[in-house]
């Protein structure tokens, strides 16, 4: 039975058992040598065990398995035998000496896939050690043909160059390069295959993906001989921007280089002390110096001694930070008379004056020349004032160049200021009238222009000669309004008397008619020879007349009064008809009536109107809408009681007025009254709602549809509007939109929540079950249980955090609504936070300053307050800039709202707004990969604002540093 249990175990172990006697030879071999080592045990049995194994490995297994016979050493080691087809195969034995049988009994496993994955490991771990000893923008490996065998790229690497990782995946470097940088490079490649030296190369050319070349900086390590590597190591760093940097620089330097060579002005540039460190050709042609006999001089040398002290003067003021400039008069020995505009400017570099650039002009023709134009202008100005028409000149741009003292009294203005302006600039208004087209077709042209035009500003009527020149334009223009009133009165009376669309008649002293016009027979039917020397009263009244109205004109007729009555006549055929009559005496000097001039217009059919307008009225009055009835002009001329209770406004009050004057307000939308307008003059029924205002001031919203109305020759003479107010309804569509928002906030907490869930708990979970599982697979005094306990505990930790982020946001969130607020003394929450981080503020070399209103306070939670201020101070030590000692200063100051603007800013490393977007403050959120964080600091920021009511805003500049403005309720 024993025997059985032993040859089953022989025969389908997996791991090769077998016997060894003391000389080292197989005695008995189970079924599994064919599987390990490709040998029957027919081929095992008998042979010398040291055969088959590799040679390196024979002597220390001769001495093993010695130890163990005589007890001295562990039953368990390692070697490596040499299986039937020559292949290295790695062995883990277990062997025991039987005393009492006098051989060993051993089990031995083929252990080839462990140590491949060894193997494997240590490889990773040397990739990952290689990689970030050369940690860049880019890292990489490079066979040695220099195609990529891997790569790992930084995000903002990725955005500039296009590539992902697996898009480059083997492709050949040099393939990537710049035709004239790959000679370069295939050299720098050739010697890094020779040496195991680090090679840097600089300004390299790389191709992006979409063509543009960009310029890089890369690092090479050969690492093919390390077994664990077996690549080049590539580093690479993206310096584009400091390329074009360099490249602006010397561009700049080269501008300012011919700037200063090529200056026909003279170009000093002195020290404090006033010693002339360079010249600018200019400057030794005026002294007739050689550069080497002006540099290391004293500027004073050069200059006469009388404005020395005035050059000293203003060397000083520019030291001082100020750019100076003056003229001074001087005269030199060889060159004489001069006059030198002088400019000072300091030149700062790193905060510091290091010396100033003195730019000196000569100005000496244009200061003569300046006093031969004013000597001669001062004649002219005498000959243009004893012009005695207003007179005023113009140059080319349409600026004054001079006003006499006629032009002041005609306009009624002071023109002291006007030269050097332009015309138009003064006179805006004139640009769309007759003024600006005729000076403009006079230039133009050049032929003068002679016109009158009226001045609506100061209701006069100018005769204008104008003259084009050269040099501009010269008006002379006088007041011709007393003449121009005269010509417009002849010629109204000639339009009254032969061309007017009324009826017109002209009557002696009696009313006796002594001529009409063709009007007057279009609407009568009489003609001049059958009214001549009779009264129109006669002619035109009949049976229907109001007797009332007929007895009132001829009153008025016999005072010589003037009058204006509306009166129902007969027509030469007996039509009826109804005229508007005005009537008006003339006199003569002595106040005397001399004739009767009459005027009659056939309102026949506004009557008409008038009275169905009465009728609508009737109906309009009853309803419990507004109703307002305008004429074509769109004046009131009606409103019903209707309107009156809507509005506080009664019909007096609002007759003869443009609805628009007095019903909208400073809510109201503009674009919709534009609507309004337009659809008015398009002539067209429409409907409009718009946020309107009653008589007392109060807002309420009309909802107003608008009618026109036509005569029967198709012309408006009317614009209906029925309004009614739809406040209420407004109000309850505000509501259901308010609510919309509210679920759509919350629907977006949610989907935040679920994203929380789903990404930050999910990893960690899922990290813990893998490991668990592993834990529980592998031999747990193994190096692999212990790194397999570590990522356990690290995972462990993890997903702790996550979950207490997410008890802080949701504790915000449920806090929202039903927030504890008291008064918070802000200054006392800045010191405490500022105590709590007084260590790590001083540590980097940072300060704070603190510019708060007096006694400020606001209405909210103190805990929050604190933990506001708190994550924005620790970031901007977090995140400083290496460059420069970190600057944070806290603002505070109240608004006229009743509340506070609170400003928080630092001078750190800043970040791109335009790509962060909406994410600044998003759960989660990291722009400085380099820094450790959470990405939860700004989140809390905004939620622990948002809930005590308030809002926050940032903008932020890479290498400058970031702002926040938090807007918050203040205690009253």
């Amino acid at each position: 039975m024993r025997d059985n249990i032993l040859d089953h175990i022989l025969n389908y172990s997996p791991d090769m058992i077998c016997t060894i006697d003391v000389a080292g030879r197989f005695i008995q071999v189970s079924e599994a040598s064919s599987r390990i080592l490709g040998y029957g045990k027919e081929e095992l049995e008998g042979q010398l065990t040291l055969n088959f194994l590799r040679h390196e490995d024979r002597a220390a297994t001769i001495e093993i398995l010695k130890s163990i016979r005589e007890g001295k050493t562990e039953t368990e080691f390692e070697n490596t035998a040499i299986g039937k087809d020559g292949q290295e195969v790695p062995l883990l034995w277990l062997v025991v000496w039987l005393e009492e049988e006098d051989y060993f009994l051993c089990i031995s496993r083929n252990v080839t896939a462990q140590k491949q994955a060894e193997k494997e490991m240590r490889r990773q771990e040397a990739v990952q050690r290689v990689l970030v000893d050369h940690s860049s923008d880019m890292q990489a490996l490079l066979d040695a043909n220099g195609n990529y065998l891997y790569a790992s790229v930084a995000e903002s690497y990725e955005k500039a160059f296009g590539y992902r990782p697996d898009e480059i995946m083997g492709e050949n470097a040099f393939s990537l390069i710049h035709p004239e940088d790959v000679a370069r490079i295939e050299q720098a490649f050739s010697l890094l295959l020779q040496s195991k030296e680090i090679i840097q190369i600089s300004d390299i050319r790389f191709k992006a993906s979409s063509g543009e070349w960009r310029w890089v900086e890369t690092t090479a390590s050969n690492q093919l001989e390390n077994p664990d590597v077996q690549a080049i190591v590539v580093s690479s760093s993206d310096i584009t921007e400091k390329k074009q940097f360099q490249f602006k620089l010397q561009e700049s330097e080269q501008r300012f280089k011919s700037l200063f060579e090529n200056n026909p002005d003279i170009v000093l540039f002195q020290n404090e002390a006033g010693t002339i460190l360079d010249a600018n050709p200019a400057f030794l042609s005026f002294k007739g110096k050689q550069k080497e006999e002006v540099v290391n001089q004293p500027l004073a040398a050069f200059l006469p001694p009388e404005v020395v002290p005035l050059f000293r003067q203003k060397l000083r003021e520019a030291f001082s930070g100020n750019e100076v400039s003056f003229e001074a008069e001087m005269t030199f020995e060889k060159i004489g008379y001069k006059v030198l505009s002088v400019v000072k400017v300091p030149l700062f570099i790193a905060g510091k004056i290091e010396g100033v650039h003195a730019v000196m002009k000569d100005i000496t023709e244009v200061k003569q020349a300046n006093k031969t134009i004013e000597r001669q202008a001062q004649k002219l100005n005498t000959i243009f004032e004893s012009i005695t028409d207003a007179f005023f000149t113009l140059d080319k741009n349409w600026n004054f160049t001079y006003t006499n003292t006629e032009f002041d009294k005609v306009l009624l203005t002071d023109s002291r200021g006007f030269i050097g302006k332009c015309i138009w600039d003064i006179y805006p208004e004139e640009t769309t009238r007759v003024f600006y087209r005729e000076y403009h077709r006079a230039v133009e042209t050049g032929i003068s222009a002679h016109f009158e035009a009226y001045l609506e500003r100061l209701d006069k009527w100018l005769e204008v000669k104008a003259y084009p020149s050269d040099e501009g334009l010269s008006v002379y223009f006088s007041d011709v309004t007393t003449q121009v009133h005269q010509k417009q009165e002849l010629e109204k009376l000639s339009l009254v008397a032969s061309k007017t669309f009324n009826s017109v008649v002209i009557m002696d002293k009696e009313y006796r008619i002594e001529w009409v016009n063709a009007s007057f027979t279009r609407l009568t039917g009489y003609t001049l020879p059958e009214v001549e020397g009779k009264k129109p009263f006669e002619l035109l009244l009949g049976e229907e007349t109001n007797p009332v109205t007929a007895q009132r004109i001829r009153n008025k007729a016999k005072k010589a009064e003037p009058m204006k009555e509306e009166v129902l006549v007969y027509k030469k055929s007996g039509e009826k008809r109804w005229f508007e009559v005005e009537v008006t005496p003339v006199l003569n000097e002595a106040g005397k009536v001399v004739r009767i001039i009459g005027m009659q217009t056939d309102i026949t059919e506004k009557v008409f109107q008038r009275k169905e307008l009465e009728k609508l009225s009737l109906v309009a009055s009853k309803t419990s809408n507004s109703i307002i009835i305008m004429d074509a002009q769109r004046r009131v001329e009606w409103v019903n009681e209707g309107f009156s209770r809507m509005t506080g406004y009664t019909l007096e009050e609002v007759a003869g007025r443009n609805p628009r004057e007095f019903l909208p307000g400073p809510d109201t939308d503009q674009v919709e009254l534009q609507r309004v307008s337009q659809k008015i003059a398009e002539v067209v029924p429409f409907n409009s709602n718009f946020i309107s205002y009653r008589k007392s001031g109060e807002p309420f919203w009309l909802a107003m549809d608008v009618s026109p109305v036509r005569d029967a020759a198709g012309s408006i003479t009317h614009f209906i509007a029925i309004q009614k107010d739809i406040t209420f309804r407004k109000e309850a569509e505000a509501n259901q939109e308010k609510m919309s928002q509210t679920l759509y906030r919350q629907n977006k907490d949610l989907e935040q929540f679920t994203y929380i869930v789903s990404h930050n708990l999910r990893a960690p979970v899922a990290n813990l079950m893998g490991l668990t599982d592993l834990v529980g697979s592998i031999d747990p005094y193994s190096k692999q249980f212990s790194v397999a306990v570590s990522n356990l505990r690290q995972s462990a930790h993890r997903l702790d955090t996550v979950l207490k982020d997410l008890n802080t946001i949701l504790s915000i969130r449920d806090s929202k609504g039903h927030m504890e607020r008291e008064e918070v003394d802000v200054h006392l929450k800045i010191e405490q936070v500022l105590t709590s981080l007084q260590e790590r503020l001083e540590a980097c070399g940072g300060k704070m300053t603190v510019d708060l209103e007096e006694g400020l306070c606001l209405w909210g939670s103190k805990a929050y307050l604190y933990s506001i201020f708190y994550n924005l101070l620790s970031n901007a030590i977090k995140f400083r800039s290496r460059k420069r000692p970190l600057q944070v200063q806290i603002k505070a100051k109240s608004d006229a709202e009743g509340g506070a603007t609170i400003t928080f800013s630092d001078n750190g490393s800043g970040f791109d707004t335009e790509k962060a977007k909406y994410r600044v403050f998003g759960l989660y959120q990291r722009f400085h990969h380099e820094v450790e964080g959470r990405g939860i600091g700004l989140y809390l920021v905004k939620a622990h604002i948002e809930a005590m009511g308030g809002q926050i805003e940032v903008t932020s500049v890479v290498g400058e540093g970031t702002t926040f403005q938090i807007f918050l309720s203040k205690v009253l």
